[in-house]
């Protein structure tokens, strides 16, 4: 058994634990392994050494002895010569003589040994260069491979630029001939334009010709007429029948044209809702997807609103007498994720973003898709009809912003506008002047003839949101970073004033928006909260707080005594003045 520990417990000691028996043997074989450990190495040196040194110490015991007889013999060789009586031998001298070859035989050897050991050491030195020799030119060998490898591959890459750089040659050439054509066909085009504009000139003017001719013989064949005022125009008024044909086709394409522009802007015009209130009480809540809302878009005339998320899922709600909402119809058709959605100025046709890259626009009356947009190449975040729901505007993750006729379904115009966009505003209704907010911080202020923007606007933080008053005079943009609103006066071009609350945090897809009379912008925010602002007062007016989690959307009706909020886990609220 080992000791005890040290605090006199009988618990054996540690080293006892680990190794077993007394510390004494647990050293001496630690002792031993590390001696075999270190010896090893070397056990034929020292075995040759040892063997050297006891053979040297062979011949020095011999020296000594030869030494030691050496002495006597001299010593009998001085008591010999002191004695004259005495006289040496021949054999005496023999061995006198062979003992002195002898000594000088034992002394070679010794000088032999001690060169012997030194050209061991040596060979062993010679050795050790041979073997680092041999690695040495196994490395060389094994470099020389590689570099073999490597010239190899370098000839290949010469090969392949050389047909790369002859496949660029050729297509350069195909590109000029391309070109060469493109601009002979253009020329050609050019000119049957203008041989066209030019045979059609020549055709009005003898179209006019002969209705002048007409009308002189009309006048020439009954001159009474015009001199007893039956047929008497008002003065100034053109009496030929040309002239009165085109005066009365002209008013009448501009009384049409009045006409339409005051039937679309009826069209257009909300229901008369008068000064907009701040709900207070959520009158429903609807379980309205199986995942995640992002958007939410109300008609014009208010009597629907349509949403949409990460079902891929565009559901329509009747929303004639809220507080009571019915699900009227499902859209279904896209592949992915519904980002942003807009309802035509008839109720006619929804239109959606998707993060399939496609827009797809919808016919209410049988929930088809009446056509699909392809052109993105990434995540759609924004989609606004106008021009009297003739055209479609998309903004994109691409960078881009697209024009869509919805009639032919073909793109009118893309704008690279250098940064992701995140959403859009039409400020006028022939869409000359489109505002889109990005993720560069940026709004920026484009004629839908143009390729780049007008003029921009520096913001404090990625802005997630665009908003357009009724009234068209001002903007309320959302920015993430510094989740604040900014209140935008488009007269002015610059921002007159900063939403901000304590708690409010914005998400990536988080919408602002006016109430029907510009008086109040509301937002939602991460926490489950909704936050609203007076733009008269530019202060907060209440915060009100029913969800369970994030607010991405807040939209008010159109008559602008209720709201409804989408709350990113699949339902939306319907907020009212009553309980």
């Amino acid at each position: 058994m080992g000791e005890n520990s040290k605090d006199g417990s009988n618990q054996p000691a540690t080293w006892e634990i680990v190794y077993g028996g007394t510390w004494s043997n647990v050293f001496q074989e630690k002792l031993r392994e590390r001696n075999t450990r270190e010896i090893e190495p070397y056990r034929d040196f020292f075995n040759n050494f040892a063997v050297l040194y006891g053979t040297l110490d062979q011949y020095c015991g011999k020296i000594k002895k030869l030494d030691y007889e050496n002495l006597k013999r001299q010593e009998d060789i001085k008591t010999i010569i002191n004695d004259p009586g005495q006289s040496l031998t021949e054999n005496d001298k023999n061995f006198l003589s062979l003992q002195q070859e002898n000594i000088q035989l034992l002394r070679q050897n010794e000088t032999t040994q001690k060169e012997m050991l030194r050209v061991q050491m040596r060979l062993r030195e010679v050795a050790k260069k041979d073997m680092q020799i041999v690695e040495l030119e196994e490395r060389c060998h094994r470099l020389d491979q590689e570099n073999g490898i490597l010239k190899d591959e370098l000839t290949t890459l010469h090969l392949m630029y050389k047909k790369l750089e002859e496949d660029n040659r050729k297509l350069g050439f195909e590109n000029t001939q391309m070109l060469e054509k493109i601009l002979l066909h253009k020329k050609e085009e050019v000119d049957m334009v203008n041989m066209h504009n030019e045979t059609m000139k020549k055709l009005k003017e003898h179209h006019m010709f002969y209705e002048l001719e007409s009308a002189r013989r009309e006048e020439s064949i009954s001159p009474e007429a015009s001199i007893s005022g039956t047929n008497a125009q008002p003065a100034g008024r053109p009496t030929s029948g040309l002239f009165s044909r085109l005066f009365r086709n002209k008013t009448e394409s501009e009384c049409e044209d009045q006409d339409s522009r005051i039937s679309a802007s009826n069209s257009r015009c909300r229901l008369n809702s008068g000064p907009a209130i701040i709900p207070s009480h959520v009158s429903e809540k609807m379980d309205a997807h199986s995942s995640e809302l992002y958007s939410l878009a109300f008609s014009y005339q208010g009597t629907m609103f349509a949403t949409g998320g990460a079902d891929k899922a565009v559901h329509l709600w009747k929303s004639t007498n809220l507080p009571g909402v019915q699900k009227i119809g499902t859209l279904s058709g896209s592949t992915a994720g519904i980002m942003s959605i807009d309802i035509d100025e008839r109720d006619q046709y929804v239109v959606a973003g998707s993060n399939d890259s496609a827009v797809r626009v919808w016919q209410v009356a049988g929930s088809q898709v009446r056509s699909t947009f392809n052109g993105h190449d990434n995540k759609i975040y924004a989609v606004k009809f106008y021009n009297h729901s003739q055209r479609l505007v998309s903004g994109s993750h691409d960078r881009t912003l697209r024009l869509w006729d919805v009639k032919s379904s073909k793109n009118i115009r893309t704008i690279f506008a250098r940064s992701s966009c995140h959403d859009l505003a039409v400020l006028s209704e022939t869409g000359t002047s489109i505002v889109s907010g990005h993720f560069d911080k940026r709004l920026r202020f484009w004629d839908e003839r143009q390729d780049t923007s007008s003029h921009e606007m520096l913001l404090e933080g990625r802005i997630t949101s665009v908003d357009l008053s009724f009234c068209g005079k001002f903007l309320a943009c959302s920015c993430k970073d510094a989740s604040a609103i900014k209140f935008i006066d488009l007269k002015l071009n610059q921002a007159i004033a900063t939403f901000t609350a304590e708690g409010l945090r914005m998400g990536e897809h988080t919408r602002c928006s006016f109430s029907p009379d510009g008086q109040y912008i509301a937002v939602g925010s991460t926490d489950g909260n909704i936050f609203v602002w007076n733009t008269r007062t530019l202060k907060r007016e209440e915060t009100t707080r029913q969800h369970t989690s994030a607010v991405p959307v807040v939209k008010w009706h159109p008559l602008g005594q209720s709201f409804v909020s989408l709350e990113k886990n699949k339902k939306f609220f319907v907020w009212t003045d009553t309980p």
